[in-house]
Formats: C-alpha cells, sequence, structure tokens
C-alpha cells in the first residue's frame, strides 16, 4: 500500500506541472506565430503568379492574333495581282458591254433615223428577168425601169432618200424604210378594149393593213387624178397580193406594188409620157408620206 505524500513535496509538485502547461501553450503559440507568418509570406507570391499567368495568356492571345494576321496579309498579298487582274478584267468587260450597248443603241437610233427619210422603189423584173414582151421587143422591165429612176429624183429633190431596187434585190431582206413601191406594167398583149388601166394592191395578209391600206388609198387617187386612167380593180392578181417583196422586208415597212398600165392599149402613156406616170406615182407616195387625204 502507497504511502500519501507529503503536503511538503506536493506543492513543488504542482509548480513543475503549471511550467509544463506554460511551456506546452507557449510552444503552440510560436506553432501559430510561425504558420501565420509563412502564409502572410506565401500570398503575394500567389498574387504575383496569377498576375503573371494573366499577363502570360493576354500576350499569348495577342501572338496567336498576330499570326493570324499575318497568315491573312501573306494570302491578300500572294494573290493581289490576281485579284487585281480580275478586278480590271471585270471592268473591261463592264465597260465593253456598256460600249456594246451604246453603239447597238446609236446604231439602231441611226438606222431609224435614216428609214424615216428612206423610199424603196423596186424597179419591176430588173436584174431577173423581162417581164411582159410586145411583138415590137419592147420589155415591161425596161419600162418599169424609166419610171422607177423619174420617180426616184421627184422623191429626192423633196429631201427623199431613195434606193431604186432590183426585183430580187439582195437589199430587200429586212429593208427598212418609210415605205416601199414596186413598179410593174401590166401585159402587151391584145386581150380587148377593156384591157386599160392601172392596178395597186397591197399583202394579202398585211402586218398593218390600216397604214397600207392607206398607201393604196393615196396611190390611187393620185395617179387617177394625174394620169386619167381608170382603176382596174377587178383585175388585181394573186401575184400582187402575193408579191414576194412583202415577206422579205421588215415588218414595220410598208409596202404596196402598182402596175402602171397596159402595155398594148396604154403604151402611149407609158413610152411616150413617162413624166406624167413618175409623177402620179410621186404625187400618190407623197400623199402617204405626208398623211394628206387621199
Amino acid at each position: 500500500m502507497k504511502r500519501a505524500p507529503s503536503k511538503q513535496n506536493a506543492r513543488p509538485r504542482r509548480v513543475g506541472r503549471a511550467n509544463i502547461r506554460r511551456a506546452q501553450e507557449s510552444g503552440r503559440r510560436r506553432v501559430r506565430q510561425q504558420a501565420e507568418e509563412m502564409a502572410a509570406a506565401a500570398a503575394p507570391a500567389g498574387d504575383e503568379a496569377a498576375i503573371f499567368t494573366t499577363k502570360a495568356q493576354r500576350w499569348f492571345a495577342v501572338a496567336v492574333l498576330a499570326v493570324a494576321l499575318a497568315g491573312v496579309l501573306i494570302v491578300a498579298l500572294q494573290n493581289l495581282p490576281r485579284w487585281l487582274s480580275a478586278a480590271a478584267s471585270a471592268q473591261a468587260i463592264a465597260q465593253a458591254t456598256a460600249d456594246a450597248i451604246t453603239v447597238e443603241q446609236t446604231g439602231v437610233a441611226a438606222a431609224a433615223t435614216a428609214a424615216a427619210s428612206r423610199i424603196g422603189i423596186v424597179s419591176g423584173h430588173r436584174g431577173h428577168d423581162s417581164g411582159a414582151v410586145c411583138d415590137d421587143g419592147l420589155t415591161e422591165a425596161e419600162v418599169n425601169f424609166v419610171h422607177a429612176t423619174r420617180v426616184a429624183e421627184l422623191l429626192r429633190a423633196e429631201g427623199y432618200t431613195v434606193d431604186v431596187l432590183d426585183e430580187f434585190d439582195a437589199r430587200l431582206q429586212g429593208y427598212r424604210a418609210r415605205v416601199l413601191l414596186s413598179i410593174h406594167a401590166d401585159s402587151c398583149a391584145k386581150i380587148n378594149e377593156l384591157a386599160t388601166g392601172f392596178k395597186v394592191a397591197r399583202a394579202v395578209h398585211s402586218r398593218s393593213p390600216e397604214t397600207e391600206d392607206r398607201l393604196v388609198a393615196c396611190l390611187i387617187a393620185r395617179y387617177k387624178a394625174r394620169t386619167g386612167l381608170r382603176f382596174h380593180a377587178n383585175t388585181v392578181t394573186r401575184d400582187m397580193t402575193e408579191y414576194h417583196a412583202f415577206d422579205e422586208i421588215a415588218p414595220e415597212t410598208p409596202a404596196a406594188i402598182i402596175e402602171t398600165g397596159f402595155l398594148y392599149l396604154d403604151r402611149p402613156l407609158l413610152t411616150r409620157r413617162p413624166e406624167v406616170v413618175a409623177q402620179g406615182i410621186a404625187d400618190g407616195l407623197l400623199c402617204f408620206l405626208r398623211d394628206d387625204a387621199p
């Protein structure tokens, strides 16, 4: 059995334990203080690292963007000559197209202006065959040419441009004019006493019937008044109403055909007074061109 400690020994032991506790508490404070100091010292270093990391990322992004822009610039410089060439070609094509349109419009306008003062006169059978032939050898083609050239002279004196065309003249294809008239004469055969007078006709399937009816009316009225011949309406033939030139000329060109008289009974007028025949035809055309009443 242990012996109870004496009062004399108990006090020193209490003092020793207190000192140990104070030493332990002091050690713990020093450890906390050192930890706090280390944490405080480490915090700025962490912030600087974070700042450095952010700056590095920004510089990296700038570097990437710079590389990309450099690549684009290089590609642009490499392709610049081709792009400039393509642009120049496109501009040249556009200019050429504009010039072509201008030339075409100018040509159309010029053609329209020329057609406004142009008259076509077909000298029947000329350059193709003789037409009707009389017993003494007189041919319709000869008579027609005399009349056609005289009509042309009269109309030129009025300021018109006149083309004297052959029967199958190449210029008839798409011919544009204010009017076209084909001049012919009728048979030289001894038919009967009624075989006298003149005939005028337009296309049976006219593309501008009202205009061409007015042309026919002007020719009938003025030619009859000038020559004194009667209009021989009942002997208008299909050769007249389906005359080949009607299908060859431009659709906007009004046209007609006239047979000036019979080479048998009307021969004195046709051959001895060609100026009267020509004046009667010119009067009819001017009536039409000036929009006069027939």
